[in-house]
């Protein structure tokens, strides 16, 4: 019996998983064994798509696609031949009529949502169908580029097809320089070949799968006559919500191997458990670091009226910050900014531009030179953005500050790493944090970050001087004297996003104390959107560098417009 226990355990692995399959899948007597799609992008952002089905019928009257979710979209010269005879176009048509008055027949069914493509089944056995038709709008124009997010396929209650192949054309060749391509809801690849999008899927589409691709364009190729209020990087972002894209371990010319490792997988499951659960009671018994939800629930209610670290670069507290979700890079961006407009390091002047009145624009001058010789060096770096940006005469623009945090993106990813770096260190070299080997089993040791004394202090400062600032109520209590608090204050509430809250409260109570101050509530609008160029451009950049096609991911795909369902009926 214990020669025989290992095949016995991987038949029953082997039974369970294929059983699990079976439950999941329905089973269709009517099946496509090939779904191809061939779309022609044209310049107006619209797309004339072509459908090759070949299917094998033996049951229902018709076949239809769903059109809906189309987001201001509009399906055009709908046509359908089988085995290249057109059928006739039915203006009426009528989803009840019997197969012999839907054969040789199309027409679109108009439902609340959308429309519905139909056409007659015919005769049951092999068909050919090649559908073709017209739809507007399938590329968008977005904040800083241009992208296509659509689901052609929906495998929910749908023939799903045995294959599928994709190809997606130009008005102009498609470059790996200026076109970034994903695939969601199917296991398969996507290339850019000789100037074309080429894709297929690799294993039959169930139904919980779908085809959705999104491309994006950074040289904004096309004329799209509709938009989104989007930029790139959160498109990319929505459509990959979800999705485990371009993750090695979900290729699936790997299901075999993956068989194998479950039974592995399976062995080791309650050893994991126990170590597991053992590693935490061990860790909790030191008292590591508090973070997230449970630190502002610890501070709920209470108020630290003071900045919380005056005797350093505010760099020094990143760490903790961003623990609690604040201090990013770019808000570290917007508080050096007032710094400096505070210093006149910084300069601004704004003109009315165009011919209304009360449109203007804002352009920043830098007064160029180093820094301190002891300004730190994170400040440093910041400051070296702004002046790589600025023009020969020192004029920074906002679209030349996005322009250059887009192509330097990786300059910036690198301060975003030294933030948590080097606040890291200096919170240890200080003493508000530190080390501690903790045992597991007494034989798998682990490092844990512990908070001093006054670095627990420290911590909860930080998240009491936040909920001070959000509560405006309090910020009455200042007296309008202490000028140079206030301007540190709003320093420091852009750490937390708040500069923007603060500053219309100080207007409020205080409008005398604006009027005398370095710094305005115009200060700090300005210093916003030069920040969100600066972030936008990062985020453009950063996402610029992937987007080069490869595997597919199965989920993901949100945000997209189209539809694809359908089947028979």
């Amino acid at each position: 019996m214990r020669k025989n226990a290992p095949k016995f355990l991987f038949a029953l692995f082997v039974l369970f998983a294929l059983s699990a399959a079976f439950c999941g899948t329905a089973v269709y007597a009517n099946s496509m064994s090939l779904l191809d799609y061939h779309i022609e992008l044209q310049e107006d952002g619209s797309g004339v798509i072509t459908e090759t089905r070949h299917m094998y019928l033996t049951e229902d009257t018709e076949i239809y696609i769903v059109m809906e979710n189309l987001g201001g979209s509009e399906v055009t010269n709908f046509h359908v031949s089988d085995f290249g005879e057109p059928l006739s176009f039915e203006p009426n048509w009528d989803i009840d009529a019997s197969r012999e008055e839907k054969a040789g027949k199309y027409g679109i069914v108009e439902t609340n949502n959308g429309q519905e493509l139909s056409w007659g089944i015919g005769e049951y056995g092999e068909h050919e169908y090649t559908v073709s038709y017209t739809i507007s709008g399938m590329v968008r124009q977005l904040e800083d580029g241009q992208g296509m997010n659509w689901r052609f396929f929906d495998g929910r209650n749908n023939i799903n097809p045995e294959e599928v192949t994709i190809t997606i054309t130009g008005s102009h060749p498609f470059t790996q320089e200026y076109t970034k391509i994903w695939g969601f809801g199917f296991a398969g690849e996507i290339h850019l070949e000789n100037g074309d999008l080429v894709g297929w899927s690799n294993t039959e589409l169930s139904d919980r799968n779908h085809i959705t691709i999104l491309m994006q364009f950074l040289d904004n190729p096309f004329q799209p006559t509709l938009s989104l209020e989007r930029t790139l990087s959160e498109q990319e972002e929505d459509a990959k919500d979800g999705s485990s894209y371009n993750d090695p371990h979900n290729d699936p010319s790997d299901t075999v191997l993956f068989v194998v490792i479950g039974i592995f997988i399976f062995i080791i499951v309650l050893f994991t458990s126990i170590y597991t659960s053992l590693r935490h009671r061990a860790i909790q018994r030191e008292n590591p670091l508090v973070t997230g939800k449970k630190r502002r629930l610890m501070n709920e209610g209470k108020y630290y009226r003071e900045v919380p670290y005056k005797y350093a670069s505010i760099t020094d507290v990143a760490y903790l910050l961003q623990r609690v979700g604040k201090g990013e890079v770019e808000d570290y961006f917007s508080a050096f900014m007032l710094k400096w407009l505070k210093e006149q390091r910084i300069t601004y002047t704004t003109k009315s531009t165009g011919r209304k009145l009360n449109k203007k624009s804002s352009t920043i001058q830098v007064n160029r030179g180093e820094l301190n010789y002891d300004a730190p060096s994170l400040e440093k770096k910041f400051w070296n953005v702004i002046t790589s940006a600025a023009d020969s005469d020192g004029k920074l623009y906002e679209k030349k500050l996005k322009n250059w945090t887009e192509i330097n993106y990786k300059k910036i990813t690198d301060i975003k790493l030294e933030l948590d770096s080097q606040s890291k260190e200096r919170l240890f070299d200080q003493d508000y944090l530190i080390e501690k080997r903790v045992d597991i089993m007494n034989i798998f040791p682990t490092t844990i970050i512990k908070s001093t004394p006054k670095g627990e202090e420290l911590f909860n400062n930080l998240i009491q001087f936040e909920n001070y600032l959000d509560d405006f109520s309090l910020l009455n209590e200042r007296e309008v004297k202490e000028v140079v608090m206030w301007e540190d204050l709003l320093i420091w509430a852009s750490l937390y996003g708040l500069a923007d809250q603060v500053s219309k409260q100080l207007e409020k109570f205080h409008p005398q104390y604006i009027n005398n101050t370095q710094i305005t509530y115009t200060d700090i609008y300005l210093m916003r959107m030069y920040t969100r160029s600066f972030t936008k451009g990062y985020e453009s950049g950063y996402s610029a560098a992937s987007g080069g096609g490869g595997s597919t991911s199965i989920g993901g795909g949100g945000g997209s417009f189209g539809g694809g369902g359908g089947g028979s009926r």
